[in-house]
């Protein structure tokens, strides 16, 4: 059944004011004319929301230089608009298979502190008890006024339903069905929120993107698992239950091997993962296959992506097949998403892609599928590998919940 909301007064105005922080947030310094006209806002309404900001510490003005000419009348400087970036903070966590990422964030994404700790094997009760003290540690070794922390967002891998904060299904399957939100806010008593961590990421580059990103992108994550969350008209896809983007388990090759996940022949997760190219390399090494791998790591229990990608910029010849063929399916993949959507900007997140090698080929085999478009229609960009991105997102997730939309 459609259900649809009614608006009075004071619903209008904390939307005002939730509209008004999103636009100073993304295109700060900025005027208070200039808000309004992007708005459709009247120019009292811009003002009497940009003093409430002002009065509760969170935006400061300031008189435009010279060199800023934009809306400059009868010889005086515009005044601008801007957040006051410390005012607020925000901690982000991500747990994936390598690790567990903690950080805490200012308002414009600056990190005020970090920690990092490998993934823990224990009950989930254990588990959640260990993340609370370490976030607990964080807020305390950072010196922030514990009064000005927003809350806590975090990244997990698999099928979250961020709306009722609970982890349906995960690699974690002792945190499955978990109310994680709940349950590390009583331990912390602050607000936590959960997301998808794919998803997660793409609202950490929408937010702390070194660019303004546009309204519409994809944000393909190759790692231990794939995803491809779709960002469209500045809102992210989620689908009626917060399964949207699961790239990973779009089959592939219908004759392929079984998928560990999801129990399906063939999908790009049982073909072109770390977890899958780990598998192939392990069971290549333990089946006697030439390849340096034996040398860089003999125990094959600790063989990691590291040592894959050493031995492929070594040309190992069998590293080699074994990453052509998954960068091979990763670009079919995508360009099928492409081909969907048309977005015009398309974000590749992957440990892999540090290899030149394997960004060229994903392009060459992306656009060698393509339907319809050319490369000026569509742009791919690769970002840096950080071990941290995932918490970042968390953290923007909890600025974007809290700060933003509050």
């Amino acid at each position: 059944m459609m259900t649809a909301r009614g608006t009075n007064l004071p619903r209008v105005k904390k939307q005002n004011e939730a509209l008004i922080k999103e636009i100073i947030y993304k295109y700060g310094p900025i005027s208070r004319s200039k808000i309004a006209e992007m708005l459709s806002l009247t120019p009292p309404t811009i003002t009497t929301n940009v003093s409430s900001l002002i009065e509760r510490g969170l935006v400061y003005e300031f008189a435009a230089e010279d060199s800023d000419v934009e809306e400059r009348s009868l010889g005086r400087k515009p005044i601008k608009i801007n957040f006051i970036q410390d005012a607020r903070y925000a901690v982000g966590v991500e747990m994936n298979p390598y690790q567990m990422a903690i950080c805490m964030l200012d308002l414009r994404g600056n990190e005020k502190i970090s920690m990092k700790y490998p993934p823990m094997n224990g009950v989930y009760v254990e588990e959640m008890d260990m993340l609370a003290r370490n976030i607990d540690k964080l807020i305390s070794e950072s010196g922030v006024d514990p009064e000005k922390i927003l809350g806590v967002g975090m990244g997990l891998p698999g099928f979250v339903e961020s709306k009722v904060g609970i982890l349906r299904e995960s690699f974690k399957t002792g945190w499955n069905n978990k109310n994680i939100a709940r349950d590390l806010s009583r331990r912390l008593d602050i607000p936590v929120l959960i997301e998808n961590n794919a998803r997660a990421r793409a609202i950490g580059e929408e937010m702390f993107g070194k660019t303004l990103r546009p309204d519409s992108f994809a944000y393909y994550l190759i790692s231990y698992g794939i995803a491809c969350p779709l960002f469209v008209k500045n809102r992210m896809i989620t689908g009626e239950n917060a399964s949207a983007g699961e790239a990973g388990h779009m089959v592939v090759d219908i004759n392929g091997p079984k998928c560990e996940t999801c129990g399906h022949n063939g999908c790009l997760e049982e073909m072109a993962s770390e977890r899958a190219i780990l598998k192939k390399c392990k069971a290549a090494v333990n089946d006697g296959v030439a390849t340096m791998l034996t040398e860089l790591c003999p125990d094959t229990e600790e063989l990691t992506m590291k040592d894959v990608l050493m031995a492929e910029e070594c040309n190992d010849a069998y590293v080699v097949k074994v990453m052509e063929e998954a960068v091979m399916y990763l670009g079919v993949t995508l360009a099928n998403i492409i081909n969907l959507i048309s977005p015009p900007l398309v974000i590749v997140d992957g440990y892999i892609m540090k290899v030149k090698r394997n960004r060229r080929q994903l392009l060459e085999e992306t656009k060698k599928h393509i339907f319809g478009l050319n490369d000026q229609e569509i742009e791919i960009e690769f970002i840096d590998f950080n071990p941290l991105t995932g918490a970042r997102g968390g953290a923007a997730l909890a600025i974007k919940q809290f700060f933003i939309k509050e």
